[in-house]
């Protein structure tokens, strides 16, 4: 037995929704003294509704309440967000740099690394400035995790509990209750998604980005399983995402012309493939910090002037499909690059990634999954920088830039054995818990302790009327702040429509 204290923040998305519904009813049946947090719409922004858009923060308070309540936790221990503990403006001066964002504290608490999480998820972009351009999405985001922190700060004196359990926990509004139970050696749980639709995972005392932790975990779980039936797990997991029949994460093989290879492939060069990935969403996590290079261009770029004198190498590098309408500073700086042997592929081109994999005579990758998949299909995939996979010898991993064009440019490079990367393969594939209490189908479509839960309740309407009563100049302010122009009427609906089904 023991307190455990729920933030509830994420009930825009059922999915996450019925994973903390589910974590809330395994405590209160073993006995935990269980209280939840809820927002009820004084957050400024957060990760699933970052205009405040005041339809999903009435849509999301109403689930988060009601589904506590089926859940079986009492009124008396149900708390909300009091908004008066959130500035309007951020004491000044604040940081203008990325960097210093990152390791911005307030009252002895790092508020600064969740911010900037935020903020660059919200841009989509790296390249931030803070005394510029960007300023007031600083100055939003630091609002929001001060607005937050003050107020974990007097729940956890006021409850003392044993254990927080929160979603993801990397973002402005959720960080900071991370650094608050480090701070203490309270235990956390962070939660998210599992290897499939179908299943959940908890992340104890670390984030779901912690790759350290997400090492153990694969080494766990491979352990676990029967060793035939692990490889026959791993095998089907790369069959079928192969042909985008798998649900560990969105695939973009429907957006892909089988078979495809770029204009102009000449076999008889060297053929060098580079799969790029975005860099916005692990930035702020310091374990995916690396010293062999600040960004993927940096390297590519590198590249592209190192081989400029090899006609008889060709340098492709596949842009990830997430980059391919974003105008920011790595996909600018990617189109900027110009050789004759290089080759930018843009990330709406039909091109066969894995087609392309097959066919090169060895891959690069930063992070990506790809990596690992070209091992399976047999082409030579040399890993520069972290990554989840590191370690298990199913990729090359350069420790300098000469070592990394020396591989590259190695003939008959071979392939890592395939059987390394059955460990991987079973991980991403089968990672996490089965729902008990929940039943998830799509990422907008749960039934939640027998309840369908609906697109937007008419239930929500009050809270939708006194929010718009009294929150609207709050709605308008970061919409403008997020958007960079002033809200439409006509965008009442326009984010929640995201997560339509």
């Amino acid at each position: 037995m023991g307190k455990t204290l729920f933030f509830s923040n994420q009930a825009l998305s059922p999915m996450h929704q019925a994973t903390e519904s589910e974590l809330i009813r395994l405590r209160l049946d073993a006995g935990h003294d269980v209280h939840v947090l809820h927002c009820e719409a004084a957050l400024r922004t957060c990760a699933l509704n970052q205009t405040h858009n005041l339809l999903g923060c009435a849509t999301c308070a109403y689930r988060s309440a009601h589904l506590a309540h089926l859940a079986g936790v009492p009124t008396e221990n149900r708390h909300t967000l009091d908004e008066r503990l959130f500035p309007d403006r951020f004491p000044e001066p604040f940081p203008t740099t990325l960097a210093g964002l990152m390791d911005y504290h307030y009252e002895g608490v790092n508020i600064g690394r969740g911010a900037a999480a935020s903020a660059i998820s919200t841009v989509r972009d790296t390249a931030l400035d803070g005394a510029g351009e960007h300023r007031e999405m600083f100055e939003l985001q630091l609002c929001n995790a001060l607005g937050a922190l003050r107020n974990f700060r007097r729940l956890l004196d006021r409850l003392q509990p044993d254990e927080v359990v929160l979603f993801n926990g990397r973002h402005a509004e959720s960080r900071p209750l991370v650094e608050l139970c480090e701070q203490q050696g309270l235990n956390f749980v962070c939660h998210e998604r599992g290897g499939s639709i179908q299943l959940y995972q908890p992340f104890r005392n670390n984030l779901p980005h912690s790759i350290r932790n997400r090492r153990k975990l694969i080494q766990e779980l491979w352990d676990s399983y029967d060793p035939a039936r692990a490889r026959e797990q791993a095998i089907g997991w790369y069959e079928s995402k192969r042909v985008g029949r798998n649900t560990d994460d969105k695939s973009y093989v429907g957006d892909m012309a089988s078979g495809k290879l770029p204009d102009h492939w000449d076999a008889k060069k060297h053929n060098i493939v580079v799969f790029n990935s975005s860099e916005d969403e692990m930035k702020s996590i310091a374990e995916w910090n690396t010293p062999l290079f600040d960004s993927q261009n940096d390297v590519i770029a590198d590249l592209v002037t190192a081989l400029a004198e090899r006609p008889d190498v060709h340098l492709y590098v596949r842009m990830h499909p997430n980059l391919g309408k974003l105008d920011n500073q790595q996909t600018r700086e990617l189109r900027a690059l110009k050789a004759d042997n290089f080759t930018l592929i843009p990330g709406p081109a039909p091109v066969d990634s894995y087609s392309l994999a097959e066919a090169a005579d060895v891959v690069l990758i930063f992070a990506s999954t790809i990596g690992v998949e070209a091992t399976y299909w047999g082409t030579a995939s040399i890993l520069y920088g972290p990554s989840f996979y590191a370690g298990d010898d199913a990729v090359y991993e350069p420790r300098s830039f000469s070592e990394l064009l020396d591989l590259l440019t190695t003939p008959g490079l071979p392939a890592k054995p395939r059987e390394n990367t059955h460990k991987y393969g079973l991980f991403i594939s089968r990672n996490g818990r089965e729902y008990q209490h929940a039943e998830v189908n799509a990422a907008n479509d749960a039934t939640i302790f027998g309840e369908r839960v609906y697109r937007t309740p008419p239930a929500a309407l009050p809270r939708v009327l006194k929010y718009l009563a009294t929150k609207l100049k709050t709605w308008r302010s970061t919409h403008r702040t997020v958007m960079g122009r002033p809200l439409r009427l006509f965008e009442l609906t326009k984010l929640y429509g995201r997560l339509r089904r």
